[in-house]
């Protein structure tokens, strides 16, 4: 799960700090919801890309 850390916290990882995001395992990322250390962070959807109208070019043909 990923989790955004509202506080610092030393791990023994080292530093987490404020505005992170880090991939927890389940256990530890419960954890650190009960206690107020971090949130959930949910992925944003990316914007759909649309194709771009392309102009089309008038061919043109040989005149006898």
């Amino acid at each position: 799960m990923k989790i955004k850390i509202l506080k610092d916290v030393y791990t023994s990882k080292g530093w987490r700090y404020v505005g992170e995001v880090h991939d927890l395992d389940q256990k530890t990322s419960k954890h650190y919801i009960e206690k107020g250390i971090g949130i959930e962070q949910k992925e944003e959807k990316a914007a759909k890309q649309t194709k771009e109208n392309k102009s089309v070019k008038k061919r043109t043909t040989k005149k006898k």
